[in-house]
């Protein structure tokens, strides 16, 4: 699992992210996000679904299943 990418100069540390992060993964680090648990991500998405500033981007990977 990935974890989110965090474009720092769009990030506002205004804390929603961590607010809804299953994981407990996000914290406010200054005056911005900062993702401290890289293994810990559920890949839920909730993060990148709250940020009013698109700060926070979850890339997946798609894997195609040779059936």
């Amino acid at each position: 699992m990935s974890h989110p990418e965090i474009a720092t100069q769009l990030c506002t540390g205004c804390g929603l992210c961590a607010s809804v992060c299953t994981s407990n993964g996000l914290q406010v680090v200054g005056v911005v996000i900062a993702f401290i648990g890289v293994n810990e991500c559920a890949g839920c998405r909730l993060c990148e679904t709250v940020c009013p500033h698109g700060a926070i981007n979850c890339p997946f990977e798609i894997v195609l299943d040779e059936a």
